[in-house]
């Protein structure tokens, strides 16, 4: 019964979900006129949609007008307008699959087979989830770009409207839907494999973790404007900062102070350290709690509750890594739009903060796959 209860929860999540992503589809919010410096125009509210765009006025008439033409949108609503579609249509398949294979129905009588179907359902929510996730994240990029783009006159930048965040948490719930399906009442060999495919992919979330940690790859030096130079790339990194030549010859020089550097530099030391820490832990954990060890073999009870502590501390090592690495990435891209900084200071994303993102996410998806192997048996 629990099983079922669990079924149907993670359809009705993915059905809200579905239900967001219908709403974000049809309504004209995804963009909002910005108001900025003296440009306020309290009299008007200008929104953008997949399909259309309004005028709201201030006596809450509203007059909506479709785009003329799909070749003269922007690229990002263009992708949105495909993706988001696409997206319900998958969502709206998996809902099908889910409601076939739920132990609470009897479309199929194969208790193998319905199995296999709710795991499908599973990977359906999945797909329709990231499908949904990545013209959300898309256009609120071009969105937060051009409100800082110095560049752009002030009538141009836009704001983030409501579409996005129902976006976003509909991609949530999809994901979580489709993850809580895909665990379902694993074998006791499939339950092995998913611990071992669950701990891969934490340890190599480790490893990228240590890699971010040890390479000044943090910050590289941004070609902006007039100062493009080409003979030098300036890099910088938690432990030092490096010059590297157009010949391929780098000299690193370690940094002086811990207290001279920025504050996202000292707290992402602390962080991406303690998570290595903590991960290294959670490799020890799982070793005493996985089934293919001896320990605790006859304390199923004991052996189970280790194997879930060690995914919920490999989940809290892949927190801290996107924290650090969050972190600085927001700090060099505010930097970046920043109209009075200098333009020989302004950075771009490096390829450790990439790797960190990452990382932690491995972590995260590692340790929630492990606590599901041990929470969901049947």
């Amino acid at each position: 019964m629990a099983s079922a209860g669990l079924q149907i929860l993670a359809t009705a999540l993915a059905v809200i979900g579905w239900l967001g992503e219908i709403i974000i589809c049809a309504l004209p919010m995804w963009k909002v006129t910005a108001f900025i410096g003296t440009n306020i125009v309290t009299a008007q509210i200008f929104w953008e949609g997949l399909w259309m765009n309004c005028v709201q006025q201030s006596t809450g008439q509203m007059q909506c007008k479709v785009y003329d033409s799909m070749l003269g949108l922007p690229q990002d609503l263009q992708a949105a307008r495909a993706l988001v579609i696409i997206s319900i249509l998958v969502t709206f398949l998996g809902v099908l699959l889910a409601v076939a294979g739920g132990k609470c129905t009897n479309c199929i009588d194969d208790r193998d087979a319905k199995a296999k179907v709710g795991v499908a359902a599973g990977v359906f929510f999945l797909v329709g989830g990231v499908l949904c996730l990545i013209p959300v994240c898309w256009c609120a990029h071009t969105v937060i770009r051009d409100f800082y783009n110095p560049i752009l006159s002030e009538a141009q930048k836009r704001e983030l409207g409501a579409s996005l965040f129902i976006g976003w948490g509909a991609s949530g719930l999809l994901i979580i839907g489709g993850a809580l399906l895909c665990c379902q009442c694993p074998k006791s060999d499939a339950m092995r494999r998913r611990q071992i495919l669950a701990v891969c992919l934490a340890v190599l979330g480790l490893c990228g973790i240590i890699l971010v940690c040890a390479l000044p790859m943090w910050k590289v030096t941004a070609f902006v404007g007039a100062n493009i130079l080409t003979a030098q790339v300036f890099w910088e990194g938690l432990w030092m900062n490096c010059v590297l030549q157009s010949t391929g010859h780098m000299q690193c020089k370690a940094y002086d102070s811990i207290l001279a550097l920025t504050r996202d530099l000292q707290a992402a030391r602390g962080l991406i350290c303690a998570s290595i820490a903590v991960g290294v832990v959670a490799v020890g954990l799982y070793v005493v709690g996985a089934e293919c060890t001896n320990f605790y073999r006859e304390e199923r009870l004991k052996k189970t509750n280790t194997g879930i502590a060690a995914g919920a501390v490999f989940i809290v090592a892949g927190v801290m890594c996107l924290i650090a690495v969050s972190w600085s990435a927001y700090v060099i891209i505010v930097d970046f739009y920043n109209p009075q900084a200098i333009a020989g200071r302004k950075g771009e994303l490096g390829a450790s903060i990439y790797v960190g993102w990452v990382s932690g996410v491995l972590l995260i998806v590692g340790g929630g796959l492990l606590i599901s192997t041990y929470s969901n048996r049947c």
